[in-house]
């Protein structure tokens, strides 16, 4: 590992640990778009954080949206990591200052019931890898100022990842249509969001496809009971303290998290 992965990774590592945002990591890193640099820092976090007992428990799958994709100028989606302790029930309350810069996204969460570990899966692979869906909620935290601006930091960053809520109610894929299906974003009873599955690399499931083949090619293969975080339905939205913020998406239904005053 280069010097400059370590020394990004460390000041990421610092910024979440302190709740403080840091100085954007590509000065460090000498690049703003090589994104092997930005994933090498993602992987160092990943390998600091399990030998320390962070456990992996899935993926998620970030800029799957047209909207993100032009604007960060990529032709594909990103990818972070799932750790056991961003997962929250639904219901949960976040605490007061565990979070710098708080944003919410709608998605569908998938659990996998089959490893998903071809180089390149078919959409036939995909589907039957699937073991069911819930309603998701993702909270995603950016640890470095305006980490919008440039994609080797957002890649870097974990892809901003902070928490996810998944639905007490799951659901097989029998009779759901994810591409068409609709999902709404609420703050309190105003619909702060909304879109369909289409706006997620055109579908979740592709855009699942599109991650089991990444991971392959990682050597990181998606294996059963993983979770994955496919995609935001609409564009995210902020979050401040005493929000009560829900998602439903058709056919799966609602989940909900607070955000302590």
């Amino acid at each position: 590992m280069s010097t400059a992965i370590a020394q990004a990774a460390e000041r990421l590592r610092q910024a979440e640990s302190s709740v403080t945002a840091c100085e954007p990591v590509r000065g460090l890193l000498g690049t703003e778009t090589d994104l092997r640099t930005a994933y090498a820092v993602q992987r160092a976090n990943r390998e600091h954080f399990i030998s320390q007992g962070r456990r992996l428990i899935g993926r998620k799958i970030g800029t799957s949206s047209p909207a993100a994709l032009k604007m960060f100028g990529i032709t594909a989606p990103t990818y972070g990591m799932l750790y056991h302790d961003m997962v929250l029930n639904d219901g949960d309350t976040i605490p007061a200052g565990r979070l710098i810069q708080p944003r919410l996204e709608a998605e569908v969460a998938v659990v996998l019931e089959r490893d998903l570990d071809m180089p390149n899966p078919t959409l036939v692979d995909t589907l039957r890898a699937v073991g069911y869906v819930v309603p998701a909620i993702e909270v995603v935290d950016s640890r470095i100022i305006n980490t919008a601006s440039n994609i080797v930091d957002l890649v870097a960053d974990n892809v901003s990842g902070a928490f996810f809520v998944l639905g007490s109610v799951v659901r097989k894929l029998d009779g759901l249509d994810l591409r068409r299906a609709s999902g709404l974003l609420y703050r309190g009873d105003e619909v702060i969001g909304q879109g369909t599955g289409a706006a997620v690399w055109g579908n979740p499931i592709n855009a699942l496809a599109w991650l089991a083949a990444k991971q392959v090619k990682a050597e990181m293969p998606l294996r059963a009971g993983d979770v994955v975080m496919t995609g935001t339905y609409c564009p995210m939205q902020p979050a401040k303290p005493g929000d009560a913020i829900a998602v439903e998406i058709q056919g799966l239904g609602r989940c909900e998290v607070n955000f302590a005053s």
